[in-house]
């Protein structure tokens, strides 16, 4: 089914199910997204790059970040976000873009459902021209956004290729920070990491907590473990869950590398922190014919009590 407005609706909206409900409008671009709402919360999903692009609870502030200066483009990844990296994580070769080409397709609606605390949006991505001009396999790439009390995305691969092939990836999450001057992480304590600002130095984080105060972009190893986001200017924790992932980053760009981009303004470093739930580095994934993998990330939101 192509991403009709007036199809997606009829096949897939929900109006109201359960006190849930979920549709499909036109966004910035001419781009379709579709909206999931509950009782208490409400998150967007652009069906180019399967990108969630907003989540937020209540009247709370937003947890997902967009840059203001960011816009919708067709065949390019949104500044913000979840983009979804694969079949690659990083720099491409021989012209292949960075971060794969799956964040930069159209992707299928292929369910939706809903229930009394929750609503389910499923999207699915075959292989296309874009696809074949880079990665010469057969494949199912599918996310399912499920929004409840946490925001939980599932990345499952299905690999229905003749050979053997090996995947990175991520969800690329940018969380949205009231001041990254007075966010602590917690979690990644004696983790070993590959320090990108420092040519891939191999490192140790010693500290309990770490808080950022210039560019940072870690590739931590060989870890499974909740990552906590305390913010004491909104005054809430970000909690990231993940499942079939053994590889975290932790990612901020500062204000000189940020000024450098088309699509940020150089001071909205300060309001957002990226924790990816990733299969980086070594965490490679190989994948034999009819194999599949599984990748998860939940986003949960509690109050920071002081």
């Amino acid at each position: 089914m192509n991403n009709d407005l007036n199809q997606l609706n009829a096949s897939f909206g929900l109006t109201q199910v359960h006190g849930s409900a979920l549709s499909f409008i036109q966004g910035e671009a001419d781009l379709p997204i579709a909206i999931l709402r509950t009782e208490h919360a409400e998150a967007r999903v652009m069906l180019q790059g399967a990108q969630i692009i907003h989540y937020q609870v209540d009247n709370q502030p937003p947890i997902i970040w967009v840059g203001e200066e960011a816009k919708a483009v067709p065949g390019k990844s949104l500044r913000g976000g979840v983009p979804v990296c694969w079949p690659w994580f990083g720099a491409g070769n021989d012209g292949q873009p960075a971060h794969g080409f799956a964040r930069n397709v159209n992707w299928q609606v292929a369910g939706s459902k809903a229930d009394d605390t929750s609503v389910t949006l499923t999207l699915e991505l075959l292989p296309n021209e874009t696809s074949q001009k880079y990665w010469p396999h057969d494949f199912r790439l599918s996310l399912e956004v499920q929004l409840a009390d946490s925001l939980k995305m599932t990345l499952m691969t299905e690999h229905r290729g003749t050979e053997s092939c090996t995947i990175t990836q991520a969800l690329h999450t940018y969380l949205r920070v009231g001041d990254i001057a007075k966010v602590s992480i917690t979690g990644l304590a004696d983790t070993a990491f590959l320090d990108k600002t420092r040519d891939m130095l191999r490192d140790i984080q010693n500290e309990a907590a770490l808080r950022l105060n210039s560019e940072t972009d870690r590739v931590y190893l060989e870890t499974d473990a909740e990552v906590i986001v305390e913010d004491a200017a909104l005054q809430r924790r970000i909690h990231v869950r993940k499942d079939g992932s053994r590889s975290t980053v932790v990612w901020n760009p500062w204000d000189k590398k940020a000024d450098g981009f088309p699509d940020m303004r150089a001071d909205e470093y300060a309001q957002m922190l990226c924790i990816e739930t990733t299969n980086a580095a070594d965490d490679k994934i190989q994948l034999a014919p009819g194999e599949t993998h599984c990748m998860v990330s939940e986003i949960l939101v509690t109050p920071l009590k002081t």
